[in-house]
């Protein structure tokens, strides 16, 4: 059964290398651009950045937040973003909006992790690698394989004139039931960023408040 799944994955990588290539170029220059940002943020929004995260961390810290607060927006933003990439694949014009999705993603990862560096260095880095790894590990994939997904189907109906409909009934079956999977990747990436990454987070936390 394994073999069977990791054959069929080897599969679909060869056949979509070149999708998969220009979607992680995207992707990576989103971080890249993100990280950038760091360095142009004027010192009155970098001031307001840091006194929040210093909030954040003495909460952390006391186990003031409530877990039942976050539960639903994370998992809806999570699922909002599976759903989203699907529908754009059922638009001719979906294609640069997925990009523009990963590029954004990449662009908020790469401004956290800059960020954390940039005001608190290698502590910056092991905060951001608990925090932002974690759920990532399952997320990023997922985000990747539904957007490889999307913009396939979205240019097959650029096509669709070859193809007859019990063809694009079977392959808008086939994507959508692919998206449905993705998408319970991407609530238990929601549950890892819910119930796990704050463990890890909270033991680091102290790393941040022996200064002040």
């Amino acid at each position: 059964m394994w073999g069977y799944l990791r054959q069929q994955f080897i599969n679909h990588l060869r056949a979509n290398i070149v999708a998969y290539f220009f979607i992680v170029l995207i992707f990576l220059i989103g971080i890249v651009m993100g990280a950038l940002s760091v360095k142009i943020l004027p010192e009155e929004q970098k001031t307001e950045l840091v006194n929040y995260l210093t909030m954040f961390f003495n909460g952390l810290h006391t186990g003031t937040g409530d877990i039942s607060s976050i539960f639903a927006p994370v998992m809806y933003s999570n699922a909002k973003v599976i759903i989203l990439i699907w529908l754009l694949g059922f638009t001719i014009v979906g294609v640069p909006f997925v990009l523009f999705l990963l590029f954004t993603r990449g662009f908020i990862i790469g401004f956290t992790v800059g960020f954390l560096v940039n005001e608190y260095i290698a502590r910056g880095l092991l905060f951001a690698l608990v925090a932002v790894l974690p759920h990532n590990f399952f997320a990023i994939p997922a985000v990747f394989i539904a957007s490889v997904a999307a913009i396939n189907f979205s240019l097959m109906l650029l096509r669709r004139k070859s193809y007859n409909k019990n063809n694009l009934l079977y392959d808008a079956l086939g994507y959508s039931c692919l998206s449905f999977v993705l998408l319970l990747v991407m609530l238990v990436a929601g549950l890892i960023e819910i119930y796990i990454s704050p463990v890890f987070m909270k033991l680091m936390v102290s790393m941040f408040l022996k200064d002040q």
